[in-house]
């Protein structure tokens, strides 16, 4: 009998392997999202859902996420504590466009504890070009198992392994959307802020916390990503609301810098408890070097869409502030 052969074990060795079989894990979100089992946790509303269709639309249409390029494919997102005036109403504010390759549904036909498993698997031999699975939230999905006095770590590995493995073997990625344990912040890393026992982390091929800075309610927080078999990060988050989306607050990212009247704003903030006023047709010559007859339109577009990360960075951007009879716009450092 050959060295690999055996009744109960499934042998191999590395030589034996084909290119295919040693291609690295592959990411539908570039060193953030592996295919496989993934949680993104974080503290109730601190807007968990709204960055899950975020990234349901960004996968969908194959767009950056923040700043992190995704494989376009086919998106299931199972809203299971929404509905669909929710979540037209939040699309309609977050200004995304959904594309018909992304599914969404606000029930399952079944549980983790039963079949929701083998019926996911099936959707996807059913439409191959879906290959990220969001499930909003974990607890909605999870149903009773049959434990059979089993412990709570040993009962969450079972209830997480099947779905773990479906996901392995069919290439795609399944993401649950999921609590904070009480007293999270007190977590020594972030994987034991996950509500539930470590056979959650345990069985995870990347953990993400959505972990507020401050208040919930500023909208600051910062997203840790753990993935297995890739390095991990943090990345500094501002929820803006006016466009009802997680942006990234560095303003070095290049999305910023490539709006002729945000780079100029940046470059000529004042030193800190100074001001520096500039009228609306003054401050258009200087950004484009010609003159416009609706200047303080093309300024205020510009400017409104990202006051939330001016205020996370200690400038105050006031359009239609008046000095000398004219109106312009100022700009504080605090």
């Amino acid at each position: 009998m050959p060295l690999t052969e055996s009744k109960k074990f499934d042998f191999y060795t590395l030589p034996s392997l084909t290119d295919a079989e040693r291609t690295p894990p592959e990411f539908i979100v570039d060193g953030m999202i592996p295919v496989g089992l993934s949680f993104l946790a974080g503290a109730p509303k601190i807007r968990k859902s709204f960055l899950a269709l975020q990234l349901a639309a960004a996968v969908a249409g194959g767009a950056v996420f923040l700043g992190r390029t995704t494989r376009k494919c086919g998106v299931v997102y199972l809203d299971l504590e929404g509905s669909k005036s929710r979540i037209s109403t939040r699309a309609g504010a977050m200004g995304i466009p959904l594309p018909d390759n992304l599914l969404i549904a606000n029930n399952t036909p079944s549980k983790l504890a039963g079949t929701l498993t083998a019926d996911l698997r099936e959707l996807h031999r059913e439409r191959p070009t879906i290959r990220l699975i969001i499930i909003d939230t974990y607890s909605r999905a999870r149903g009773v198992a049959k434990s059979y006095g089993a412990n709570a770590y040993d009962a969450d590995v079972g209830l997480l392994e099947p779905i773990q493995r479906m996901a392995s073997d069919e290439n795609i990625a399944v993401l649950f959307v999921h609590h904070e344990r009480k007293g999270a912040a007190f977590a020594a890393d972030s994987f034991e802020r996950l509500s539930g026992t470590m056979g959650i982390s345990g069985s995870a091929d990347a953990v993400l916390n959505l972990v507020a800075d401050g208040k919930r309610a500023d909208g600051r927080a910062t997203l840790e990503y753990n993935p297995r078999d890739a390095i991990g990060g943090e990345l500094n988050l501002i929820f803006d609301n006016a466009s009802c989306k997680w942006v990234l607050s560095d303003f070095q990212n290049g999305q910023m810098l490539d709006e002729p009247v945000i780079r100029w704003i940046i470059q000529n903030a004042p030193d800190k408890a100074q001001t520096r006023f500039s009228d609306y047709h003054a401050a258009y010559y200087e950004i484009y070097r010609h003159q416009s007859d609706r200047p303080a339109d093309a300024i205020r577009n510009a400017v409104e869409k990202y006051q939330q990360l001016f205020a996370a960075h200690g400038i105050a951007v006031q359009l239609g502030a008046k000095s000398n009879d004219k109106r312009g716009i100022r700009i504080v450092k605090v």
